[in-house]
């Protein structure tokens, strides 16, 4: 009875208006009993009634400013959704709008309004569900501070997000848009049956929008988000007293029926044709709020997009590939570690698998069980995984995990344990560190390993930038639940960037340069302070100019040392018969240097 006196109530107030420039970042957002189609036409009377979300800044290139185009965002949920409704100013007019119809997740080249909801409000995961000017979807999840790397974006004292954007996931929701005189209009509609969220009666979710403009190369934000915070999601707006949702069952059950047909000659006979078919099936099930299971037999990936190919030259180690089959991307994010100690494509052709994933107080939980098609093996036993990931929210934005594999091959195994954590301090600086053991048994023995990485320091400042790290894995290391394709080595990441910004209207608004030095030892030479045996000493310049281009140049020196021990077991065969392989050179200097230009994307 009260929410809906209190929906009376909200009908008869003029409609609320939360300014982001003003830092009015709690909105109250309404609920209604009301229905609307999601056409792309924001002319139902509900939407007049609903919260109001105003007053963008700029990102990038240069944070701080009030955005150049007007922004409307219109928020209200349903008990059964929220929905949401822009509309995208665009001072030059609707033809300056890029809208493509382009396939799913491919629309980074449009203009687009990304959403990111966080709906247990933790600061550290959101959703993503973005749309372009047509209502053509990308969604996946954004994971602050998750593969931090070094130069880039992603560290080096954030030249852009400190994040890992996963667009694999594919969520269930509605959207619709069209190309107006003024701009563009979309529709957003996400069933709350679709999504994970708090148990809690009442709750709150952090909310960031962001608009981007591909003409002029422009990103803007509701709550002004600033490059000097080692956090992005930290910095979000929040949807207040959101209460009585209702999800309903879910359940998602998918059986799967197939025959496969093998034909064999027969002499003075037709071929002869055996048939073999094959039942199984996927359930989901929501058993809560915030806590999903997840249970496969027999399924079949015929269905599964096939992998983007990837080009390579003189590629000396695995080259990895994202997951894509249903089973393991639902809630594969509760998965993930530094140095992807679990990698579910590890798993081939699983003949049974299990999971449950959600989050319980501040506690993330996911567990995984399979097994797999013993024809993947090379000991010919079936292979038995389970693999464990926790991690405990610390602060406003500090975690601390746990990771723990098993893979289990008759009476070869491997196992790994380990534990990582990440320190978000004085806002701008975070420092991580992850320590892991592996133990391994199979037909060369009995041996241990050891993988550790430690972010010493990682500053995200407006104008000065660092990053420093040392990764290091043993010989011996083994993952066999995960990707960690080299071992031996220890490797240090020194990187300084430098930023400077113009003021409004100049050429160029956005100057940042990086400088990165990356040595990298074999692991016992570094402990004996040898000489490394790889490297790159390296300098880059990004250049942002009005109007959406961009150049960037890097200039590079390389080195590379052959180890004489590593080429012992190698010779070449001539006329004069076998002789030793020639170690090439001791060591090469190579540099190399590039420029390239960007150019806008226009409608």
């Amino acid at each position: 009875m009260l929410p809906l006196v209190l929906a009376l109530l909200q009908s008869t107030d003029p409609q609320s208006a939360y300014s982001g420039r003003q830092r009015q970042l709690e909105v109250a957002i309404p609920r209604y009993e009301a229905a609307v189609r999601i056409d792309g036409v924001l002319d139902e009377a509900v939407w007049a009634r609903a919260a109001r979300l105003v007053g963008f800044s700029q990102y990038r290139p240069a944070d701080g400013r009030p955005a150049e185009d007007s922004t409307e965002v219109l928020v209200w949920y349903q008990p059964e959704a929220i929905v949401f409704g822009i509309r995208a100013f665009e001072r030059h007019g609707g033809d300056a709008v890029r809208a493509t119809l382009a396939d799913r997740d491919q629309i980074d080249a449009d203009d687009l309004i990304r959403l990111l909801l966080d709906t247990y409000n933790d600061r550290r995961r959101a959703l993503m569900l973005a749309v372009n000017p047509l209502g053509v979807q990308q969604d996946g999840i954004w994971s602050d501070g998750v593969d931090a790397g070094a130069a880039g974006g992603s560290g080096a004292g954030g030249n852009r997000f400190d994040a890992s954007i996963d667009i694999n996931p594919d969520f269930v929701f509605e959207s619709k848009g069209r190309v107006t005189a003024a701009g563009y209009e979309v529709e957003i509609r996400i069933p709350f049956k679709s999504i994970r969220y708090q148990s809690a009666r009442t709750q709150d979710w952090g909310l960031q929008v962001m608009r981007v403009i591909q003409h002029s190369g422009y990103e803007d934000t509701w709550t002004p988000a600033v490059r000097a915070s080692a956090s992005f999601l930290i910095q979000a707006g929040t949807l207040k007293g959101l209460t009585e949702l209702r999800r309903g069952l879910v359940m998602d059950l998918t059986p799967e029926f197939t025959t496969r047909v093998d034909g064999a000659p027969r002499t003075g006979a037709p071929y002869r044709y055996t048939a073999e078919p094959g039942v199984g099936g996927t359930l989901r099930w929501g058993i809560s709020e915030n806590v999903t299971l997840n249970a496969t037999g027999n399924p079949d990936f015929s269905q599964v997009e096939a992998d983007i190919g990837q080009v390579t030259v003189n590629e000396r180690f695995a080259l990895f590939f994202p997951e894509k089959r249903p089973f393991f991307l639902d809630g594969l994010e509760q998965y993930d570690t530094p140095n992807r100690l679990i990698y579910t494509r590890r798993i081939n052709a699983p003949l049974a698998g299990a999971k449950l994933t959600g989050k319980v107080g501040g506690t993330n939980v996911a567990y995984l069980a399979a097994v797999d098609d013993d024809r993947f093996s090379p000991t010919g036993a079936v292979p038995i995984y389970n693999v464990l990931r926790l991690r405990r929210d610390l602060g406003a934005s500090s975690t601390l995990g746990m990771a723990y594999t098993d893979r289990i091959e008759g009476d070869a195994y491997n196992r790994v344990l380990g534990a990582d954590t990440r320190l978000v301090w004085r806002k701008i600086w975070f420092s991580q560190a992850q320590a892991v053991g592996s133990w391994s048994r199979d037909a060369a023995g009995v041996r241990t390993g050891a993988l550790w990485d430690v972010t010493l320091f990682d500053r995200t400042g407006r104008g000065y930038g660092n990053h420093g790290e040392l990764v290091g894995v043993s010989p011996d290391f083994e993952a066999g639940s995960g990707f960690v394709p080299r071992t031996n080595f220890v490797s240090a990441s020194l990187f300084n960037r430098r930023s400077w910004y113009g003021g409004p209207g100049a050429p160029f608004e956005q100057v940042t340069t990086f400088v990165g030095l990356v040595p990298l030892w074999r692991y016992g030479d570094f402990f004996r302070l040898a000489s490394s045996f790889e490297g790159r000493v390296s300098q880059t310049w990004l250049l942002t100019l009005r109007g959406g281009w961009g150049v960037n140049a890097n200039i590079a020196n390389d080195h590379q040392r052959f180890e004489p021990a590593d080429y012992l077991a190698y010779e070449v065969t001539d006329a004069g018969g076998p002789r030793p392989f020639a170690v090439p050179h001791g060591l090469y200097n190579l540099w190399s240097a590039n420029v390239g230009v960007t150019t806008p994307s226009r409608a």
